[in-house]
């Protein structure tokens, strides 16, 4: 909301020796419109502008104290309480002429013709009615009392041609209102366009006359005058058109005025929320309905209760969701859900065994209920993804293996299933003395089967058996490795299988035990001369060397855990170190992993 301006307007008359003031003395009332506003679709906000103003203009062009909106959009009121009117003749009372009137006009003065004295375009004429200065021209009153003189054009084709103007005195630094009023002299949509100006420049919107005869309208405008001391007063006509671009104007008006502008912005929530399509689904199944809406959502309501935008439906009927916007605003939409009766149910399967390698086992539905309409029966198998089916409650001559059945009724469906069972089906089973050990290893194969006609053996290692008993096997492994052992007992068509592993070890091997040590001189010298100059360690078998040297103050001189360690007589400062007896101490790993220690004293001689 903009903050509320007043304005006061203090003006000298032009040809009066007395002053005017305009109203503004700050007991004015203010013109508060109130905060910037969001809307609902379908809602409408009534604007209003305090009482006690000349008049009132709004941006949509209305001049009444209030309007109703019903779009987005900035809506600006200016209310003016006006001094007195500066125009000299404004209502054309001083006579027929431009002269008495004190205005000039880029129209000529009538002429005369075969309508009358207005019968060609860009000419006027003051008169009390456009009906007595044109045959077509309708019988019209002037603005003010009806019976007085208004200004009366045949209109111009050509834009930016000037109706009526007049100089006058202003106050610099004032604001004015500049306003008139204007009537179309036919009943015609080919309307005259008029618009102010002030010094060239244009201060109002184009405002075509009314297509309806005789109806006045005002054409209003503000202007400040800031340095200028006078004002060319404009009233300029920017239609094109020929025919029917006719009209009279009255009752110029142009005064200092005390103004209060506000404004408030209109926002309407655009909230718009679906339910989805409508849908049919099956006693048995289920459906999830997903509401959406085009902005974000702080609630989702459902006629069943449902706070989600999801709903899962249980019944037919029609479902509403109510969404609200965080604007408070609320969008409905409805989905329509049958729910097709399943009054039917599987009662039972009953299924037949099917021998070994015949196909003498069958499958049998049974049902109860009421069917919407004829139940239709299929059944397909053995397997998911066979091809045999049957389209009967019954299927006969069957091998052993699954079955699936699938009963449909007004599109709606139930499923089952149902293994075919063998008889005497045959179970391979044995066991394996020893499953691990040293090569060469002997294992012995107890069968432990049952039901089994034929016994076929794979032992892993390429060799194999084939019995038709319980006879016990054997096999010697003479590599390592992991040996599976498979038996495969079979009746008929029927087979199963058992597995054993078998894991063949190759011999330990015993490491032969070496010898470690290490072996240390007790004196060297450090002076450069190629002989002597480093001291180290002779290792024998020696894998990790832990060393540290230190002086008799039990200072380090030196320390490394290099297994190949070698002092050259420097500190760890890099600095040589004295002549004189240090102590070593060092820890030790032998090849196999055997720890050992030990110490001793060494004499640097240079």
């Amino acid at each position: 909301m903009s903050l509320v301006r007043f304005y006061l307007i203090v003006t000298i008359l032009l040809f009066v020796q007395t002053s005017s003031i305009a109203q503004c003395n700050g007991s004015e009332p203010p013109i508060e419109l109130g905060n910037d506003t969001i809307l609902c679709q379908g809602q409408t906000l009534t604007l209003v502008a305090a009482l006690g103003y000349d008049y009132y203009q709004w941006s949509t062009g209305s001049f009444s104290n209030q309007i109703t909106v019903s779009s987005n959009g900035t809506y600006n009121v200016s209310a003016g309480l006006t001094g007195n009117n500066i125009i000299l003749n404004g209502n054309f009372q001083g006579g027929t002429t431009a002269i008495s009137n004190n205005f000039t006009s880029s129209y000529i003065p009538g002429t005369g013709g075969t309508y009358g004295l207005l019968s060609s375009e860009g000419q006027y004429a003051i008169s009390t009615s456009p009906s007595l200065v044109h045959n077509n021209f309708m019988n019209c009153g002037d603005h003010t009392t009806g019976n007085g003189n208004m200004l009366i054009a045949n209109g111009a084709a050509a834009p930016n041609t000037i109706v009526w103007s007049q100089t006058v005195a202003v106050t610099p630094n004032t604001n004015y209102a500049f306003s008139f009023w204007q009537m179309n002299a036919l009943n015609t949509t080919a309307t005259s366009d008029l618009q102010l100006y002030i010094n060239n420049i244009p201060i109002s919107a184009i405002v075509p006359t009314n297509p309806t005869a005789c109806v006045w309208e005002e054409n209003t405008g503000f202007w400040n005058s800031g340095i200028s001391t006078t004002a060319i007063l404009s009233i300029v006509n920017q239609s094109v058109v020929g025919s029917g671009n006719d009209f009279a104007v009255d009752d110029i008006f142009f005064a200092p005025i005390c103004l209060a502008e506000d404004s408030i912005t209109v926002f309407y929530d655009t909230i718009q929320v679906s339910a989805g399509p409508d849908i049919t689904i099956c006693a048995n199944e289920t459906a999830t309905i997903n509401a959406t809406a085009n902005v974000n959502v702080t609630d989702w309501i459902w006629s069943d209760g449902t706070s989600t935008p999801a709903l899962v439906p249980n019944a037919s009927g029609i479902y509403t969701i109510t969404a609200t916007s965080e604007y408070g605003c609320n969008a409905t939409d409805n989905v329509n859900v049958t729910v097709i009766p399943m009054d039917w149910n599987i009662d039972d399967i009953f299924i037949g065994p099917a021998d070994c390698g015949l196909n003498n086992g069958y499958v049998s539905a049974i049902t109860s209920g009421t069917f919407i309409d004829p139940p239709s029966y299929t059944w397909t198998g053995p397997g998911q993804n066979s091809t045999n089916f049957i389209n009967a409650s019954v299927w006969t001559d069957l091998p052993v293996g699954w079955y699936y059945l699938e009963i449909e009724s007004a599109g709606c469906y139930m499923y089952d299933s149902a293994f075919v069972n063998p008889n005497n089906t045959p179970n391979a089973d044995f066991t394996a003395n020893p499953t691990s050990g040293i090569y060469p290893l002997t294992v012995n194969f107890q069968n432990n089967s049952q039901f089994g006609s034929s016994y076929q053996w794979y032992f892993g290692n390429g060799q194999t058996a084939n019995t038709t008993d319980l006879s016990a096997q054997q096999q010697t492994y003479d590599t390592t490795g992991v040996y599976t052992v498979m038996l495969v007992a079979q009746n008929g068509n029927c087979f199963d299988t058992a597995y054993v592993q078998i894991e063949v070890l190759e011999p330990p091997v015993i490491p032969p035990v070496l010898p470690v040590g290490l072996e240390a001189t007790n004196v060297f010298s450090p002076n450069g001369d190629g002989i002597n100059d480093f001291y180290e360690f002779k290792l024998l078998n020696i894998v990790e060397l832990d060393l540290t040297i230190l002086n008799r103050w039990g200072q380090i001189v030196y320390k490394s855990n290099d297994a190949n360690a070698v002092w050259n007589g420097k500190t760890i400062d890099d600095i040589y170190v004295n002549d004189g007896v240090y102590f070593y101490k060092y820890k030790a790993t032998g090849i196999q992993n055997e720890p050992f220690e030990g110490h001793g004293f060494l004499h640097v001689v240079r």
